[in-house]
């Protein structure tokens, strides 16, 4: 928004002296150094804004940068605590499956010493 209320700026100011120029009753090559001086000054302008626009172009690039290391980061802590209340979850159900096999194994046993 900032960069285009100041390109827009430039341009209308660079319009308005050239019409000026053109316009004015002057000898030819007064009416010249006029319109060399006026693009000049419209290329240091336009040359000045590109540079703050260049300029806030890398700041808010390495804001970006700086926040999605932090959310990366973030994000992989959080994987890992996931990934451990996961195999904190499986280990447990593999607990009880042992548990509910033995059960069985300790009920199954006597049954198969009465047969024999």
């Amino acid at each position: 928004m900032k960069t285009e209320s100041l390109l827009g700026f430039i341009a209308g100011a660079a319009v308005g002296a050239l019409a000026g120029i053109l316009f004015a009753p002057e000898k030819g090559e007064v009416t010249r150094k006029k319109i060399m001086e006026a693009a000049a000054e419209g290329y240091d302008e336009a040359k000045e804004g590109l540079g703050e626009f260049a300029h806030d172009a890398r700041v808010r690039y390495r804001y970006a940068r700086i926040e999605a290391n932090k959310l990366k980061k973030t994000l992989q802590e959080q994987g890992g605590e996931l990934k451990e209340e996961a195999r904190q979850a499986i280990l447990a159900q593999l607990a009880k499956l042992e548990e509910a096999l033995a059960k069985e194994e300790a009920v199954a046993e006597p049954e198969a010493c009465e047969e024999a």
